[in-house]
């Protein structure tokens, strides 16, 4: 248990050691007061206020308390709840004195106190540094400036600036990972965490294709494509955590040379798979494509043959269940979103793609608004929250005037050149270092993750020039926990390294002098 729970809760702990370890004790005088004591407030509260919000509140003080014992677990909350696994519902949106926060904004927040908090009240909490470290904290110094710079110079309010604030404060997240997450059970606990929710996610995306009366779980739109007819085409905010999942995955079935019987990775993949088919987005498929080929390039001929050997297995199992499918009556279904995603892959190599009503020219279009607007204030940019052009067309939302499709130049228009380097610095040495250190790693699975997040991250990069996933609420968090959790697998690794040779070390100087 953390030292300073043990503090509070006594040396004899139940709920937790029979929790985490296994073991059983009996709890201890000082324990069952203040299970009393607690179970007292809440049944009084319960008797003055809506029993729902009891609830509510108790579970967060099971994770405020859980940070000190599984931070980690608090880590995937924000996860799930961020990146719209959990629904919005259940995330709601808290006045504050300075604008509105989501319940995971406050974890987050809470996350970030317990890390300073540590540092500078405990002495055996030592901090993790990480050469990512100042950029991340620039980048967000870029972002107050940017908000600074929206009310003060552009007199945007204050409370609506502070919406892009609390977005771009999820790369933040990289703190309590590296330097709350200090054991390898927990680093693998949460790497195994992060791929569950790509695989939930997923099947709620399927389950959304297939039945469209679940809109409170993700949004939809549809989408006519010529004379096929109709296609749901799914689109939940927190797509790219099933991307970057789906990539390590692939990653695993390479690099794996113990696994035999892989039934279930197989169908994850292909559920996974199935998942980001029905959203029909090119620029998505594009980019697994690049990381496929990338990885091939960069394994050794056995791993490759072994990573082909499951694909080829996987397209077996689709083969047979698309059969299956066809036998059931859902032929049309299949070819409908067969036809869509050619047409919209064609469409990239087609002249029409400049065509008026094509999304890219659209996207054109903003990018000449953006550059007018940074040519103007290159240095600080516009700020935060502020229009950069005019409606497109009468029944436009005006959000969209906030928005780009281009990550690099929103950054740099919302968060000045400080913004765009910092994002710039800290994903070009993270992309470096994970390809740089992977093949020092001697565990499977987080060798896998390394590799996979690494590459996943690269191609989202180039992905981001026409869909900025990297800096949208519900898309960002995948990203800044990856950063974390690539960066926690270097450094266990280096710490594991650097203890085996300082045990070689002493053993060497305890050897008895040779005559």
């Amino acid at each position: 248990m953390d030292p300073i729970m043990r503090k509070f809760f006594g040396s004899y702990s139940l709920p937790f050691r029979s929790m985490i370890g296994g073991t059983l004790t009996l709890p201890s005088g000082r324990q069952i007061a203040i299970a009393l004591l607690l179970g007292t407030i809440f049944g009084l509260m319960a008797l003055i206020i809506e029993p729902i919000l009891v609830l509510l509140g108790m579970i967060g003080l099971i994770l405020l308390i859980m940070t000190f014992i599984a931070p980690e677990v608090v880590i995937l909350v924000v996860l799930c709840l961020a990146s719209g696994l959990v629904p919005d519902r259940f995330n709601p949106f808290v006045d504050l004195l300075v604008g509105h926060a989501q319940v995971s904004d406050l974890l987050l927040l809470w996350l970030l106190f317990v890390v300073v908090f540590r540092v500078f009240t405990d002495k055996s909490f030592a901090y993790v540094k990480s050469p990512l470290d100042l950029p991340i904290i620039l980048l967000f110094g870029a972002v107050l400036v940017g908000l600074a710079n929206s009310v003060a110079r552009f007199g945007i309010e204050f409370s609506h600036a502070t919406f892009e604030v609390r977005i771009l404060m999820y790369y933040l997240i990289f703190f309590p990972i590296t330097n709350l997450v200090r054991t390898r059970s927990q680093l693998i606990r949460l790497g195994q965490g992060v791929l569950a929710i790509g695989l939930l996610l997923a099947v709620i995306m399927i389950a959304q294709s297939s039945m469209v009366g679940l809109t409170s779980l993700v949004d939809n739109w549809t989408v006519s494509v010529g004379e096929v007819g109709e296609v749901v085409r799914v689109f939940h905010p927190g797509f790219p955590v099933v991307y970057m999942v789906v990539i390590a995955q692939i990653s695993y079935m390479a690099l794996n040379k113990h696994e035999r019987r892989s039934l279930s990775r197989w169908l994850q993949v292909l559920v996974m798979g199935a998942a980001l088919f029905v959203t029909v987005t090119r620029n998505i498929f594009v980019t697994i494509a690049f990381g496929f080929t990338l990885l091939l390039a960069i394994i050794t001929k056995s791993e490759r043959v072994r990573l082909m050997r499951n694909v080829l297995i996987i397209a077996i199992i689709a083969a047979g269940l698309i059969s299956l499918l066809v036998i059931f009556g859902r032929a049309s279904e299949i070819l409908d979103y067969s036809v869509t995603f050619y047409e919209r892959l064609k469409s990239m190599f087609s002249s029409d793609i400049f065509e008026p009503g094509d999304t890219l020219v659209y996207r054109w279009e903003e990018i000449q608004f953006a550059w007018k607007q940074i040519s103007e204030h290159p240095i600080l940019g516009i700020g935060l929250y502020n229009p950069y052009r005019p409606l497109f067309f009468p029944d436009e939302h005006p959000f969209l005037r906030l928005y780009i499709h281009n990550t690099f130049l929103s950054l740099w228009l919302k968060t000045g050149l400080l913004g765009l380097v910092s994002f710039l610095w800290f994903s070009l040495v993270f992309i470096n270092r994970g390809f740089r250190e992977w093949r020092n790693v001697g565990d499977d699975f987080l060798r896998s993750l390394l590799i996979g997040f690494t590459i996943g991250y690269a191609g989202i990069m180039i992905s981001n020039f026409v869909a900025p996933s990297m800096i949208e609420s519900s898309s960002l968090v995948i990203f800044s926990v990856i950063l974390g959790l690539n960066e926690l697998i270097i450094l266990n690794t280096n710490q594991a390294k650097s203890d085996k040779n300082m045990e070689a070390l002493s053993a060497f100087q305890s050897m008895p002098a040779r005559e």
